[in-house]
């Protein structure tokens, strides 16, 4: 069982924040592909082009899932930029923000590496195939060496015409104009992230050092001084001994933490435009980094609480009305909550 391959210092943190260790019971036995949306292929001509084993998840569209052990990195359809690698979850946060012709421009708070980001362009980018309307999709991220990454996906599947991005704190951030959707992927603890936790125990028996924190953020962040806590979490993902003891029990970050997501909603609540959809998800199971959220900005700003989708997808409920959860139990992906808020008119 996964839990039990993780540190005593994990247990001990999901005690703390009231996680249910059942759901570590579930092991995540599937990884996720996208396909581009104005790709034309038949279901048999992909199952030709990626693998006999595909198969379609019926409730997201151009999703698919595979077993784990299946690599993509060498098809020719994911070297020529037409199939992404997405867990399903992160997948269902975008689908979450029912992107269509009337959105011009949307945004993403903490948007690296880039898989929700290349997901919302590509479908504001079937829009404006159709009447011309030049919409985008902008994103903002504090790390240089993420945001590196998610330029690099940029440039692969030919998408610098749909998207900006910009290197800068995410509780300050602001431009000239209002955006039609935002999306808070907050920065949280990454405990339902099932592909971290299996990183770490792949380095952890590799022995593997931590690697040294990325410079080039931290001298951005103390220029932009905003938040002491995000200084720790802009280095690369290392998920060591080490990385687990900072994120698990150094109770000042987790309180840290929680400050800089709220701060995180509130600069996406000013870049909203009124009438426009706020969505707020974490890969976090704490309710301290989730509902506790939430209902605290539903009592301070005005927004409206909607249901995250229409129809019927597997998930579960979250202790706050309205907002979902996923897990590996319930849909065979990673850990992931979702609110979805509509800024009132005035």
């Amino acid at each position: 069982m996964l839990l039990d391959q993780l540190p005593q210092q994990f247990k001990q943190f999901l005690d703390q924040q009231g996680i249910d260790p059942k759901i570590f019971e579930f092991e995540q036995t599937l990884r996720y592909v996208r396909l581009k949306p104005d790709t034309n292929l038949t279901f048999e001509e992909l199952q030709n082009k990626i693998s006999q084993n595909l198969k379609p998840i019926e409730y997201a569209q151009n999703i698919y899932s595979l077993p784990e052990t299946e690599k993509i990195s060498q098809l020719e359809i994911y070297k020529q930029g037409l199939l992404y690698g997405i867990d399903l979850s992160s997948a269902l946060v975008v689908l979450a923000m029912q992107i269509s012709e009337q959105d011009h421009k949307i945004l993403e708070i903490c948007c690296a590496p880039g898989a929700k980001l290349m997901f919302m362009a590509d479908l504001l980018k079937q829009f404006n195939n159709q009447d011309q309307i030049q919409r985008k999709a902008y994103g903002v991220d504090i790390s240089q060496n993420r945001l590196q990454i998610t330029q690099q996906l940029i440039n692969k599947y030919n998408l610098n015409d749909q998207i900006q991005v910009f290197q800068d704190d995410g509780t300050t951030f602001k431009q000239d104009f209002l955006f039609d959707k935002v999306l808070v992927d907050a920065e949280c603890t990454h405990e339902g992230s099932i592909k971290h936790l299996k990183k770490y125990i792949s380095n952890n028996l590799q022995n593997k050092k931590q690697k040294k924190a990325n410079k080039s953020s931290q001298k951005q962040l103390k220029k932009n001084h905003t938040n002491h806590y995000i200084s720790e979490f802009t280095k690369p993902n290392n998920w060591d001994e080490q990385d687990f003891i900072e994120r698990f029990l150094d109770q000042n970050k987790l309180n840290s933490i929680t400050n800089l997501q709220y701060k995180l909603l509130e600069n996406g609540f000013n870049n909203l435009r009124n009438g426009g959809m706020l969505v707020y998800s974490t890969c976090s199971f704490s309710k301290q980094q989730n509902e506790d959220i939430i209902e605290k900005f539903i009592k301070q700003y005005p927004v409206e609480l909607v249901n995250v989708f229409d129809n019927d997808i597997p998930c579960k409920k979250g202790s706050l009305e309205k907002t979902i959860r996923f897990d590996p139990s319930t849909n065979n992906s990673g850990g992931m909550f979702i609110a979805k808020m509509i800024k009132k008119l005035k």
